[in-house]
């Protein structure tokens, strides 16, 4: 790697860690969707149905595809298997909107950006650069994440199973698979908005949308219609790199002195 692209990497890696406006929800986020949000499922699990808003209807669609298994049992399992890989992809995408708002427009609003472009790095590196800056936070946000939702879903499987049961294929495929992607996924769509956008609030505003096709998908999981399996998710991340390399080449033009000071 080139040392004026590792430099502004590291460069953009320390402005991000030193920002409460991108290190605050950084951490309440993934702090909710990693640790309250399957805390509160493996407490609520207990409870039956009752115990959780919404679970009434969910075990009757869901009930069918667990056999042997207690309500509470069942819970967890549509949770694990169905609710939380959904909210997953919700940390990838808002860390990326708010790194990538940093960065990006960022450099507009600290005026730094002219200062940039006057260096001897080239667009293209710069661009480079940008993306790999922002992607490198982003998947280790998800990656411990991760990890804390695995101690915290792991301690109620082993009381309601009395085995570990994260991760396991589907998670794996996520996880290595469809993050990447959704992340890549994600930067891309800033760097556009950010061509656009004049203050980092704008660019947020703006960034919402990419969050749309992944309700709707938690939408489709609470009701039944559109299920989650290994094969839907590879295929998913296939399309969803298909529609990066799309993307990236439109990002690329996008990426020009004129529209970025």
């Amino acid at each position: 790697m080139k040392a004026t692209l590792k430099s502004m990497i590291i460069k953009d890696v320390k402005e991000i860690s030193a920002s409460n406006q991108t290190r605050l929800p950084m951490i309440i986020l993934p702090a909710i969707f990693a640790f309250l949000l399957p805390l509160g499922l493996v407490v609520g699990a207990q409870f039956g149905i009752s115990g959780i808003n919404g679970m009434d209807n969910m075990l009757k669609i869901f009930a069918g595809n667990f056999t042997n298994l207690n309500n509470s049992q069942i819970i967890v399992e549509i949770g694990l298997n169905y609710l939380f890989p959904v909210f997953f992809l919700m940390i990838p995408v808002m860390a990326s909107s708010i790194i990538g708002a940093s960065s990006f427009i960022g450099e507009k609003e600290r005026k730094t950006m002219e200062s940039l472009l006057y260096t001897p790095i080239s667009i293209r590196d710069l661009f480079i650069a940008k993306v790999i800056g922002t992607a490198v936070p982003a998947l280790l946000i998800t990656l411990c994440s991760a990890i804390v939702f695995g101690i915290v879903i792991n301690i109620g499987g082993w009381f309601y199973f009395e085995r570990l049961i994260f991760p396991n294929a589907k998670w794996f495929i996520l996880l290595f698979w469809v993050v990447p992607a959704i992340t890549l996924l994600a930067i891309t769509l800033m760097v556009i908005i950010s061509a656009k956008a004049n203050t980092f609030q704008d660019a947020q505003q703006m960034s919402i949308l990419i969050i749309l096709p992944i309700m709707l998908l938690l939408i489709g999981q609470i009701t039944g219609i559109f299920l989650l399996n290994e094969l839907i998710l590879l295929i998913l991340g296939a399309g969803v790199y298909l529609l990066d390399y799309l993307l990236m080449k439109n990002a690329t033009k996008k990426f020009v002195p004129e529209k970025l000071i």
